[in-house]
């Protein structure tokens, strides 16, 4: 293998926070545009002409791809070079934005978010690798990872609130046009001050039948999650979907286990760290994006907010998360390690939503909203996240940095999908039951609520199962003076 000895690359060395901030600028950009479209979905519907049961698939064809694809990203990116596929990835999602806004046809518009979705899964990961095999292992490399989660926090909100804004004072071409000039300025930092890894000497021996079956898998696995919400999914079609899914990533293993030049090498999984991080992630997102659904529903179908001030009321909470994943989570992760941060993380995610169960027909935005918001937002994802991604990278071999970096990006993405289609429907089932057992003599507001109030606890198990698996598998420590350790058990790499 024709690796680069660890440590920063030559161009990365003479400007790391330049590219530093080229990758969070694509990260905010990935992020960005998993909430932009929410408020615009109505206008698009009214233009496009498009079906009820059409339009999820605004959204849903962006999460598809862009998850199905991640884990063929990072190796891309580990094999064709870091520099190559995050251009190459972050013109694939400029061009597919372009195609986005002047989409006048719902079939083209679902296309161009697949393209976006794709360009994505390119992207994120290379930039990942990019900025560990930039900064070294350890305080350095903390906090640059820290800032790059606060600054890809900071889009979910801005696609919140700026998809409102353009939709209502332009229109929603906008909000897909809006990417195009920071795309530019991403692609002309990235080629001045990022350089090229070396290849690895196998680069030339491609895995098809690996990537194939693998990208297929977590294709039909994003599928099946995303339609088992929708009104002609059946529990039958539903679990066949996913028996074919399982029978797919059988032969993915196997075909790994016989080949030369596999997708992912499976001695990456001897790392029990990388294990527990990528397992622990499942639970981050997808309890998170569970909360942010009733969330948006409480506030506009019970407290009758509009969409762009329901918008407003979650920017305190995700402010509150750059901060914390800027100036806290670094700190914490040096002084307390991977495991406990990752773990306090997804503890008080899981007490944010909770508390926000205390939810009801009339309640006080400042003292009873505006609380949990803070823990699941500020405190639960501005720390979990960062010490996740810190401990997935920890130990493992540069030639390896996006692998890892992709296993950790799927599983969280996969996470997302799975938590937020249960949480949907237990809120649907709840409310339909407390409807069914009043005989339909109680007001919808209350059986609304009663479903709220199950999901938000179904969320919150969520949470506090990743923090059990983060606790107990994630051994890395990474002290203030940078050395690393390993509690229970010596690493692999």
């Amino acid at each position: 293998m024709n690796e680069m000895a660890p440590g920063r690359e030559s161009a990365e060395r003479d400007h790391p926070r330049v590219a530093l901030l080229a990758t969070s600028i694509s990260y905010v950009l990935v992020i960005l545009d998993t909430s932009i479209v929410n408020v615009a979905l109505p206008s698009i519907q009214r233009d496009l002409h498009m079906t009820t049961l059409d339009l999820p698939w605004v959204p849903g064809a962006y999460f598809l791809t862009y998850g199905g694809f991640l884990l063929l990203g990072g190796r891309a990116a580990d094999l064709l070079g870091r520099r190559r596929i995050f251009l190459i990835g972050t013109a694939l999602f400029g061009l597919a934005s372009l195609l986005c806004g002047l989409a006048n046809s719902g079939w083209l518009l679902l296309l161009a978010r697949g393209m976006q979705g794709i360009g994505a899964a390119l992207t994120l990961p290379s930039a990942i690798s990019i900025i560990t095999t930039t900064f070294a292992e350890g305080p350095e490399r903390n906090k640059a990872l820290s800032i790059f989660s606060a600054t890809g926090a900071s889009g979910f909100s801005l696609g919140l609130v700026i998809g409102g804004v353009l939709t209502t004072f332009i229109n929603w071409h906008w909000v897909f046009f809006v990417n195009i000039p920071f795309v530019l300025l991403v692609l002309l930092l990235a080629r001045v001050v990022i350089n090229e890894s070396q290849l690895m000497a196998d680069a030339r021996s491609y895995d098809i039948a690996g990537a194939v079956t693998v990208t297929g898998g977590l294709l039909l696995l994003g599928y099946a999650i995303t339609q088992a919400n929708q009104s002609g999914a059946t529990p039958g079609k539903t679990t066949g979907l996913l028996v074919l899914v399982l029978f797919i990533l059988t032969v993915f293993i196997i075909i790994e286990r016989r080949s030369r030049a596999p997708l992912i090498p499976l001695r990456i999984f001897r790392s029990r760290t990388t294990d527990a991080a990528v397992l622990a992630s499942l639970t981050l997102l997808g309890p998170f994006f569970g909360f942010l659904f009733i969330a948006a529903l409480y506030l506009q179908n019970v407290l009758h907010y509009s969409p762009v001030l329901a918008s407003l009321a979650l920017l305190p909470g995700s402010a509150t998360t750059v901060l914390v994943s800027r100036f806290v989570a670094p700190r914490l992760v040096n002084r307390l390690g991977a495991r406990l941060s990752a773990g306090l993380g997804l503890l008080l995610l899981a007490s944010g939503i909770a508390l926000f169960a205390q939810i009801g027909p009339g309640s006080d935005y400042v003292g009873v909203i505006l609380p949990p918001m803070v823990l699941v937002m500020g405190l639960g994802i501005g720390i979990g996240y960062p010490a996740l991604a810190i401990a997935a990278v920890s130990g493992i071999a540069n030639s390896e940095q996006g692998l890892a970096a992709g296993l950790q990006g799927t599983s969280l993405q996969a996470g997302g999908g799975l938590w937020l289609a249960i949480t949907a429907a237990v809120v649907t089932m709840s409310t339909a039951s407390a409807l069914g057992s009043a005989k339909n003599t109680i007001p919808s507001v209350v059986a609304q609520l009663s479903g709220f109030h199950v999901g938000l606890l179904v969320a919150a198990a969520g949470a506090v199962v990743g923090a059990a698996i983060a606790l107990v598998g994630i051994k890395v420590t990474v002290p203030s003076n940078g050395s690393k350790k390993s509690r229970g058990g010596t690493l692999p790499f």
